[in-house]
């Protein structure tokens, strides 16, 4: 994504979830503006997506 700062976060599964609803909420009621902000938003979508499909396999490997 570029030079930026980064940072790191540990959710548990709900926290997670919660993290894709509201993130896919932001992109659901777009109201506009800086592109680069959507396309970010798209992609921290199929990143948490993915976290969460990996999670939920690794769970009911158990």
């Amino acid at each position: 994504m570029g030079d930026e700062i980064v940072a790191s976060f540990d959710y548990d599964l709900r926290a997670l979830r919660l993290e894709y609803k509201t993130t896919c909420d932001a992109l659901r009621y777009w109201p506009g503006g800086d592109a680069q902000e959507q396309e970010f938003l798209v992609y921290k979508k199929q990143e948490l997506f993915r976290v969460l499909v990996e999670q939920t396999l690794q769970i009911e490997a158990f």
